[in-house]
């Protein structure tokens, strides 16, 4: 006997700046099979859809299911987007404009796909499955690559007029500041993200001052990983140490601003940034924003790290797609 539809698997893809995960995710949120490549950014749009379909069908042949077996699609994407119709609009991070992201990808797997903020999605999984549940006044900041953000209001992802609402990495910090991949100058993202850590290391390296990431900069052309930074702050390189400290002071400063106009009840640290180095860099982030938070003189507010790591953006991308798709079907 075939399956009901409310039955089938979902596949939750997140789309990264360096990385897409996918996962085929059962209606119990068990993550059945999953798959990671190397995002080709800077390829344009048909190279980003090969490789997310390869991504996909691998996560499919580990599960031992077919885009048959697939009642929806969700993709976490960086942005700003066009929600409606699945359409990338622009990226600091991906090399596409007015990228029509979603249609492609119906076309492929015979399933309806939906398409929205990859970092929202990621929120949205933490808030029902993760260090959220339970809560529903939240702030969610994801630090890797860039930085997004998701606030939830009484329980609903605030999405805006727009539906782009949420972009807590382009908030200026620092007036006349780095030069942001969206062009803007002193954004968050420009000052605590992994690309801006790394350019940092990479300035000091050019004025000479001794690390141990100088090698693996060479060997990487000019890039770190998150554990690249974990490794050099657990071993005490002064130039790490003293960049991923700058970068949780900007991040706290932020969120401290943020709790003092939207007051959550909980703010949720996570992406590759934030797992990489752990505990005592979100304590960096949460003791630099308790000096700006005005409205939170005792500390009532819980600052945290995410719980659900890499699979907050596919289980929160499969979640969404299934609460939209499976009344319809």
């Amino acid at each position: 006997m075939a399956r009901a539809v409310t039955e089938k698997a979902v596949v939750g893809i997140d789309l990264g700046g360096t990385k897409i995960l996918a996962g085929i995710v059962s209606p119990s949120n068990k993550i059945l099979g999953r798959a990671k490549v190397a995002t080709p950014a800077q390829e344009g749009g048909p190279a980003i859809l090969k490789a997310m379909l390869a991504c996909v069908d691998e996560a499919l042949a580990h599960a031992k299911l077919s885009h048959a077996d697939l009642l929806a699609a969700g993709v976490g994407s960086p942005g700003p987007l066009d929600v409606e119709t699945g359409t990338i609009l622009f990226s600091a991070n991906l090399n596409v404009r007015n990228f029509a992201l979603g249609p492609e990808l119906t076309h492929v797997l015979g399933c309806p796909v939906l398409v929205q903020n990859d970092v929202r999605v990621g929120g949205y999984g933490e808030f029902h499955l993760g260090a959220g549940a339970g809560f529903r006044e939240i702030i969610a900041v994801f630090v890797g690559t860039g930085i997004g953000g998701c606030v939830i209001q009484g329980g609903q992802i605030v999405a805006g007029a727009t539906g782009n609402a949420g972009e807590l990495g382009h908030m200026i910090i620092k007036a006349g500041g780095p030069r942001c991949g969206c062009g803007a100058k002193g954004c968050l993202e420009a000052l605590s993200s992994r690309t801006a850590i790394t350019r940092r290391v990479n300035k000091a390296i050019q004025a000479g001052l001794p690390t141990i990431l100088q090698d693996r900069i060479a060997r990487k052309a000019g890039r770190l990983k998150s554990g690249d930074l974990a490794d050099a702050v657990a071993a005490g390189d002064h130039v790490a140490v003293k960049e991923v400290r700058r970068a949780a002071k900007y991040l706290g400063l932020a969120l401290g601003s943020l709790i003092n106009v939207l007051g959550p009840e909980l703010v949720i640290i996570g992406g590759g940034v934030a797992g990489a180095l752990g505990g005592p860099w979100v304590d960096q982030v949460r003791d630099a924003a308790r000096t700006q938070a005005l409205v939170d003189p005792v500390g009532k507010i819980r600052i945290e790290p995410a719980a659900l790591g890499d699979d907050a953006g596919i289980l929160g991308a499969a979640l969404w797609a299934r609460h939209q798709f499976v009344s319809a079907d």
